[in-house]
């Protein structure tokens, strides 16, 4: 089962993002992105294995990409996937 998160920054966000990046350093307002859209992904995973009766998620793994047309990446894409298990009672 997975779950995915699939998000972007606003033109104004990329804008002030590419002027922070020449300066170099931590990119706060992409982190919170990406930390939300793992949130995301976790969350959408979680309701899927809940859905099928599972009881836990085991070898849980995270993907992500990013995503734009031309030499833009204007997108993030995260998953969030396992294998959903039933305990045994």
């Amino acid at each position: 089962m997975y779950g995915i998160s699939v998000r972007s920054r606003s033109d104004f966000g990329n804008f002030m993002g590419k002027i922070r990046s020449m300066a170099g350093g931590q990119m706060g307002g992409y982190e919170k992105m990406v930390r939300r859209a793992r949130e995301d992904a976790v969350a959408g995973m979680i309701a899927e294995a809940e859905a099928m009766g599972a009881d836990a998620v085991i070898a849980f793994r995270f993907d992500g990409s990013s995503m734009g047309s031309g030499d833009k990446e204007d997108f993030i894409e995260v998953t969030a996937y396992g294998t959903a298990v039933k305990l045994a009672e």
